[in-house]
Protein backbone atom coordinates (compact mmCIF):
# COMPACT_ATOMS: atom_id res chain seq x y z
CA UNK A 1 0.00 0.00 0.00
CA UNK A 2 1.25 3.64 -0.72
CA UNK A 3 0.74 6.48 1.64
CA UNK A 4 1.31 9.77 1.27
CA UNK A 5 1.93 13.13 2.93
CA UNK A 6 -1.87 14.89 2.57
CA UNK A 7 0.11 18.41 2.13
CA UNK A 8 2.49 18.16 -0.28
CA UNK A 9 1.15 14.52 -1.66
CA UNK A 10 4.56 13.24 -2.23
CA UNK A 11 5.23 9.61 -0.71
CA UNK A 12 6.05 8.74 2.23
CA UNK A 13 6.48 5.44 4.64
CA UNK A 14 3.36 4.38 6.40
CA UNK A 15 4.63 5.38 9.99
CA UNK A 16 5.80 9.34 9.34
CA UNK A 17 4.19 11.63 11.19
CA UNK A 18 6.56 14.36 9.64
CA UNK A 19 6.78 14.66 6.03
CA UNK A 20 10.42 14.19 5.23
CA UNK A 21 9.63 16.43 1.66
CA UNK A 22 7.55 19.38 3.31
CA UNK A 23 8.01 18.85 6.88
CA UNK A 24 4.25 19.02 7.26
CA UNK A 25 2.96 17.45 10.59
CA UNK A 26 1.03 14.59 9.67
CA UNK A 27 0.01 13.38 12.67
CA UNK A 28 -1.92 16.69 13.32
CA UNK A 29 -3.38 17.55 10.50
CA UNK A 30 -5.25 14.18 10.63
CA UNK A 31 -5.85 14.70 13.79
CA UNK A 32 -7.35 17.64 13.50
CA UNK A 33 -9.65 17.81 10.42
CA UNK A 34 -12.66 16.21 9.74
CA UNK A 35 -13.64 14.16 7.20
CA UNK A 36 -15.11 16.95 4.77
CA UNK A 37 -11.92 18.38 5.02
CA UNK A 38 -10.19 15.10 4.31
CA UNK A 39 -12.24 14.82 1.38
CA UNK A 40 -11.23 18.31 0.41
CA UNK A 41 -7.52 17.79 0.91
CA UNK A 42 -8.19 14.53 -1.22
CA UNK A 43 -9.10 16.88 -4.32
CA UNK A 44 -5.64 17.17 -5.22
CA UNK A 45 -4.53 12.93 -4.80
CA UNK A 46 -2.32 12.34 -7.41
CA UNK A 47 -3.92 9.28 -8.25
CA UNK A 48 -6.73 9.85 -10.42
CA UNK A 49 -9.70 7.80 -9.32
CA UNK A 50 -9.22 9.95 -5.73
CA UNK A 51 -10.06 13.13 -6.88
CA UNK A 52 -12.76 12.25 -8.90
CA UNK A 53 -14.72 10.22 -6.00
CA UNK A 54 -13.84 12.98 -3.09
CA UNK A 55 -15.33 15.53 -5.14
CA UNK A 56 -19.01 13.31 -6.06
CA UNK A 57 -19.03 12.38 -2.21
CA UNK A 58 -18.29 16.29 -1.08
CA UNK A 59 -21.10 17.00 -3.87
CA UNK A 60 -23.76 14.06 -2.63
CA UNK A 61 -22.93 15.36 1.03
CA UNK A 62 -23.97 18.86 -0.79
CA UNK A 63 -20.48 20.24 1.48
CA UNK A 64 -20.92 23.98 1.11
CA UNK A 65 -16.97 24.21 2.33
CA UNK A 66 -15.99 22.07 -0.62
CA UNK A 67 -17.44 24.83 -2.96
CA UNK A 68 -14.05 27.37 -3.31
CA UNK A 69 -12.00 24.01 -3.63
CA UNK A 70 -13.89 22.65 -6.55
CA UNK A 71 -14.25 25.56 -8.71
CA UNK A 72 -10.55 25.70 -8.38
CA UNK A 73 -10.30 21.92 -9.27
CA UNK A 74 -12.36 22.49 -12.30
CA UNK A 75 -10.45 25.77 -13.23
CA UNK A 76 -6.98 24.19 -12.80
CA UNK A 77 -6.97 20.08 -13.51
CA UNK A 78 -5.65 19.15 -16.59
CA UNK A 79 -7.49 15.81 -16.08
CA UNK A 80 -10.95 16.15 -17.77
CA UNK A 81 -12.74 13.50 -15.85
CA UNK A 82 -11.21 15.36 -12.81
CA UNK A 83 -12.66 18.80 -13.94
CA UNK A 84 -15.95 17.31 -14.61
CA UNK A 85 -16.45 15.56 -11.27
CA UNK A 86 -15.58 19.31 -9.94
CA UNK A 87 -18.75 20.26 -12.01
CA UNK A 88 -21.10 17.89 -11.34
CA UNK A 89 -20.02 18.56 -7.64
CA UNK A 90 -20.91 21.78 -7.73
CA UNK A 91 -24.03 21.55 -9.12
CA UNK A 92 -25.35 18.69 -6.77
CA UNK A 93 -23.85 21.09 -4.19
CA UNK A 94 -25.95 24.19 -6.05
CA UNK A 95 -23.97 27.01 -4.56
CA UNK A 96 -24.31 29.92 -6.54
CA UNK A 97 -20.89 30.67 -5.92
CA UNK A 98 -20.00 28.01 -8.47
CA UNK A 99 -22.38 30.11 -10.79
CA UNK A 100 -18.93 32.01 -12.71
CA UNK A 101 -16.86 28.63 -12.92
CA UNK A 102 -19.98 26.78 -13.83
CA UNK A 103 -20.59 29.54 -16.86
CA UNK A 104 -16.72 29.33 -17.60
CA UNK A 105 -16.68 25.71 -17.87
CA UNK A 106 -19.59 26.10 -20.28
CA UNK A 107 -17.68 27.93 -22.95
CA UNK A 108 -14.32 26.37 -22.54
CA UNK A 109 -12.76 24.24 -24.98
CA UNK A 110 -12.86 21.14 -23.29
CA UNK A 111 -15.69 18.62 -24.47
CA UNK A 112 -16.04 16.75 -21.58
CA UNK A 113 -16.30 19.80 -19.17
CA UNK A 114 -18.40 21.47 -21.54
CA UNK A 115 -20.97 19.14 -21.79
CA UNK A 116 -21.12 18.23 -17.82
CA UNK A 117 -21.20 22.28 -17.25
CA UNK A 118 -24.07 22.75 -19.56
CA UNK A 119 -25.96 20.20 -17.85
CA UNK A 120 -25.66 21.47 -14.71
CA UNK A 121 -26.83 24.79 -15.85
CA UNK A 122 -29.74 22.98 -17.66
CA UNK A 123 -30.76 21.40 -13.99
CA UNK A 124 -30.02 24.10 -11.78
CA UNK A 125 -30.67 27.19 -13.77
CA UNK A 126 -32.46 29.18 -10.68
CA UNK A 127 -30.16 28.19 -8.12
CA UNK A 128 -27.24 28.90 -10.23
Amino acid sequence: MTFYCTHCWREVQQTATVCPHCGDDIAARQAHADYTDKLIGALHHPEPTTPIRAAWILGQRRERKAVAPLCELARESNDAFIAESAVNALGAIGDARARDTLRWAANCSQPRLRAAAREVLKKVPATL
